[in-house]
């Protein structure tokens, strides 16, 4: 049996919740024959055809990997070779915009929104648009650089910047430390958090080397809500969750880690978007935050990636199948990803 190829960074140290670590792990435990190998190594591409599977967790903060992860492991595909994420799972990774179009294109239930890249077309919209209306940088992650906009006037400045200096994609220090110590309610997440600090320094090194992001505007239909949104995991057929609470003060949940567990939440209706969606993007595995319309209680879709928190989805200790039917037991996303591409499933 050929080995699976899993793509760790070399260069520098791996953060601890890449997945290649918990990957190494399924493989030792299984007997599943593996190579670590360097995702820009030259001659990844030209000899891949000696794996069954290339499986790399790349970053939304490497530059490197935004610019060519993606490239080189479709061009692995390209060689019938498996990769994870594939081209359907990944290629709108960290673009807001492009999840977007996409899920415009599917007819998944979303909020409105729309992008412009011209300023004068920008600004007729926000003279007729409805308030609160939400800005978002098509970059970044766990609620950074997501505004929430109430009046014409501080749309005009959002917009006037966004068109000129626009905004560094990186996780802002002050916001990321206040989230954190808001949602931190004990001793032991305390410690955990503070052990992380390190890593996210790192992270956010990567990403103030990333280019600024202007010259356009992205705006999302504000969602009333209970206060929580919904972190939906579809992978292999099977739909788990985890919820998080809206920040006091905020309108945001992403980024917090403040989860909890409420089955009731997973609707018949819910599920129905989730695997509907999935099924007519074509991915191998995605994480979609859903919100759901206080008024109309209608499910939606407010953003959507292939990297999330696996261990909390695992958390949950059960998962759905299309028919809405629940199963008490844990999936384990980075088990379900490994034994999709062996075939082992």
């Amino acid at each position: 049996m050929k080995p699976v190829a899993i793509v760790q960074d070399k260069d520098r140290k791996i953060h601890s919740t890449n997945w290649s670590i918990k990957w190494i792990e399924i493989c030792k435990e299984n007997g599943i024959p593996y190579e670590v190998v360097d995702g820009y190594d030259p001659s990844l591409v030209p000899e891949c055809e000696k794996y069954s599977a290339v499986l790399w967790h790349f970053g939304n903060y490497s530059p490197r990997d935004m610019m060519e992860a993606r490239n080189i492991l479709y061009a692995i595909s390209r060689k019938g070779v498996s990769t994870f994420p594939d081209y359907n799972t990944a290629y709108h990774f960290d673009d807001k915009i492009a999840e977007m179009y996409l899920l415009q294109a599917v007819g998944a239930s979303i909020p409105s929104s729309v992008a412009f890249f011209n300023k004068a077309d920008c600004i007729e919209y926000l003279k007729s648009a409805t308030y609160p209306i939400i800005a978002k940088l098509k970059a970044g992650s766990g609620a950074n650089n997501v505004k929430k906009l109430d009046s014409y006037g501080a749309a005009v400045r959002y917009a006037n910047r966004m068109f000129g200096k626009g905004y560094n994609p990186a996780p802002s220090l002050v916001y990321k430390s206040f989230s954190k110590i808001q949602s931190t309610h004990d001793w032991k997440t305390f410690v955990s958090r503070f052990k992380r600090i390190p890593e996210f320094l790192r992270t956010r090194r990567g990403g103030k080397l990333l280019p600024r992001e202007r010259g356009y505007c992205y705006f999302q239909e504000f969602i009333p809500n209970d206060g929580y949104d919904i972190k939906v995991v579809v992978c292999n057929g099977k739909l788990s969750f985890f919820c998080r609470h809206i920040r006091k003060h905020d309108f945001r949940a992403s980024g917090g880690g403040a989860f909890y567990y409420d089955k009731s939440v997973i609707t018949k209706e819910l599920i129905d978007v989730a695997f509907q969606a999935s099924d007519a993007i074509g991915c191998q595995c995605m994480g979609y935050d859903f919100v759901i319309d206080s008024k109309t209680k209608k499910p939606m879709i407010i953003e959507m990636s292939y990297g999330f928190d696996a261990d909390a989805v695992k958390d949950a200790g059960c998962y759905w199948t299309r028919g809405g039917v629940c199963h008490n037991e844990a999936i384990d996303v980075h088990g379900q990803i490994l034994m999709m591409l062996t075939r082992r499933v």
